[in-house]
């Protein structure tokens, strides 16, 4: 029998267990039935793949070819991942900034690719380029067409970066599998056509648990269309701001500070004393089931982020005397230099 592959995600298709990668109800089909789900009712429920990492990171070890390393600008420290970065190390890398359309214009991409390239300076990877793009806009990808033609390139890079819906707009398609649940590429997938040769990989998994917490509708808050507006706050005072009832961020400054969200939802302020009953409130954003956990952060004499995993970013611009953040426990932060 000759083994068929499903389009959307890659996995061999199979007509005999429905919980597992690949079903359909007929080899005569041409997606899976979760893809198939996914593509018409935008269905998000059990589209996750099972991935092999080992195979591919075997599979770009011995890749001969050019290495589109495909980075999420709102979640640069998650698109980070040890075992890809190893696996990079001696290759042809193009450095893929994607989802650049979510970040204002007035942001300069010579300042964004400067910091970023020093959040990068400790890891091994001899970059031939950082080029910024918009899976929404197929005319940001023109800087990676000498590539495309000169040689086989392969797309690689951490769950949700948006590899799949850079290939569907390379190719003027809607054939891969695309959704705001994380990893629904379950194998290598290789597309050529008269002008070069592609190949879509699985994500690298490199989440937090909030997932768990998640459901369609706050999925679909959490992967924003169009250019985010951020929201400044000036903090002359202690303050916390609310980021619906995933948790708070309490800031005592040392003088003003502006603290800036990149999020794409609303947050808001209020007094310290009113936090905790805040979080019990219905808000635009929520996660079910929340339990909560206090973290208090280092002094740091520069802007910051905090990057939250899975839901985006903030950005603290000036000098404080206490950090501390009151966040699920499923919620996984990191404290970076400000990339903004």
């Amino acid at each position: 029998m000759i083994e068929k592959h499903c389009m959307g995600c890659g996995a061999l298709l199979q007509t005999n267990d429905p919980d597992s990668n690949g079903y359909a109800k007929s080899l005569d089909h041409t997606f899976c039935q979760s893809c198939f789900r996914l593509r018409h009712y935008r269905d998000f429920k059990h589209v996750r793949s099972e991935v092999n990492t080992d195979k591919t990171l075997e599979f770009i070890e011995n890749f001969e070819g050019h290495i589109f390393w495909i980075v999420d600008v709102m979640q640069l420290n998650q698109s980070l991942h040890s075992g890809l970065i190893r696996a990079l190390s001696k290759k042809d890398v193009v450095l893929v900034v994607n989802k650049r359309d979510l970040l204002p214009q007035a942001v300069y991409d010579e300042k964004l690719k400067r910091n970023i390239l020093s959040l990068l300076k400790d890891y091994k990877i001899t970059l031939m380029d950082v080029v910024f793009v918009s899976a929404n806009k197929r005319m940001t990808l023109k800087p990676l067409w000498p590539y495309l033609e000169d040689a086989p390139v392969a797309f690689v890079g951490c769950i949700n970066a948006g590899k799949s819906s850079l290939l569907n707009t390379l190719l003027g398609e809607d054939v891969l599998s695309v959704s705001p649940v994380s990893n629904t590429t379950a194998e290598i997938i290789r597309i050529e056509t008269e002008d070069f040769e592609v190949y879509d990989t699985p994500g690298f998994i490199k989440e937090s648990k909030i997932h768990e917490k998640l459901n369609d509708e706050t999925l679909i808050q959490l992967a924003p269309a169009k250019t985010i507006k951020p929201t400044v706050i000036q903090i002359y005072e202690p303050q916390t701001i609310m980021l619906g009832n995933l948790g708070y961020i309490e800031i005592i400054p040392e003088a003003q500070l502006n603290f800036i969200s990149y999020l794409p939802f609303e947050v808001k302020r209020v007094k310290p004393d009113r936090a905790d009953a805040n979080l019990n409130i219905k808000h635009s954003f929520m996660i079910d089931n929340p339990v909560y956990k206090t973290k208090y952060w280092p002094k740091v004499h520069e802007r910051v982020d905090l990057e939250i995993f899975d839901i985006g970013f903030v950005s603290i611009q000036g000098e404080y005397k206490q950090l501390k953040t009151v966040m699920d426990e499923n919620a996984e932060l990191i404290l970076r230099k400000a990339i903004i």
